[in-house]
């Protein structure tokens, strides 16, 4: 079973707050009022209330009951539908947290199911909201603004972690540590399966960007800020491709083939290999340079 909680801003009263779901209906249909309405792990009587109260589209109800939807802005009557993942790091695997928005003129409406980190970004929001940006930008805009965020700030998190991975990797490599191709080959995987969830996240904000409308021109600036998010991705993506290369090239001489060129047992040919991977890494390192990836 699915819990909902509403909040209610006015520019009258001192600070937004907690009301009961049973008064949605009465509160949206006063423009005046900004309403918040937070439901984790919707069920039919949560879709039911959104199919009733705001007039959702059945297709886009039907996305909020399955988990796994690709990052997405679409363009309703009268209210947007956008996907977004959190990011959260369990131990060495980094964990994408779906969050599905239903932002109106004078409602947001945020849909997930208790991820950790959609929860911490949503309290960071909350807060964000209240005590700074609710002052400075008027409408539901400045709220769906510090949600983003809040979701932002995520990321740059989760790339630290993974340049301390890089780090102890390198370090353990240098010092003939066990395990160290075990902890590049996990990293590499992570690399590869993140970006799909999270980089499209910085095309949805572009979408939203070019919303006539969505956004007023004074929030404009925060938004165009995200553009950050970008190169938090394409990082990733350069220390992926960098990675590559070396991870093909071990994989190769881990399998023991009698027959390689240059031979295990050749007098040079761990210094070839080495040589060749320099090469390798110090060319992606400039490509991805090159392309200002890095």
């Amino acid at each position: 079973m699915g819990a909902m909680r509403l909040v209610l801003d006015r520019l009258d009263q001192g600070v937004p707050t907690e009301v009961g779901t049973d008064r949605l209906g009465e509160l949206l249909a006063n423009r005046e009022n900004r309403l918040w309405l937070d439901i984790s792990d919707p069920g039919p009587a949560e879709v039911a209330l959104l199919r009733h109260t705001f007039g959702f589209h059945e297709l886009v109800l039907e996305d909020v009951t399955r988990a796994h939807e690709r990052p997405r802005c679409d363009a309703y009557s009268g209210y947007y539908f956008i996907v977004v993942y959190a990011a959260q790091q369990s131990g060495d695997v980094i964990l994408p947290q779906e969050l599905n928005l239903f932002w109106g003129e004078n409602y947001l409406v945020t849909i997930h199911r208790r991820g950790a980190a959609v929860l911490t970004a949503l309290t960071e929001a909350g807060r964000r909201w209240e005590h700074r940006q609710r002052h400075q930008v008027p409408g539901i805009a400045g709220l769906v603004y510090t949600l983003f965020e809040s979701l932002v700030d995520g990321y740059f998190a989760i790339q630290d972690r993974v340049r301390e991975r890089i780090e102890g990797i390198e370090e353990a490599i240098f010092t003939g540590a066990e395990g160290a191709a075990v902890d590049l080959f996990r990293l590499r995987k992570e690399l590869l399966r993140v970006p799909r969830l999270l980089a499209p996240t910085s095309h949805v904000l572009a979408e939203v960007l070019r919303r006539e409308g969505t956004v007023p021109e004074s929030l404009r600036p925060y938004f165009a800020a995200f553009n950050r998010l970008g190169r938090i991705m394409q990082r990733l993506t350069a220390i992926t491709v960098i990675i590559m290369v070396p991870n093909f090239v071990a994989s190769i001489y881990g399998m023991n083939f009698v027959h390689l060129i240059p031979s295990s047992e050749s007098t040079y040919g761990f210094v070839v290999i080495v040589a060749f991977l320099m090469v390798m890494v110090g060319w992606g390192f400039i490509h991805s340079r090159m392309m200002r990836w890095l």
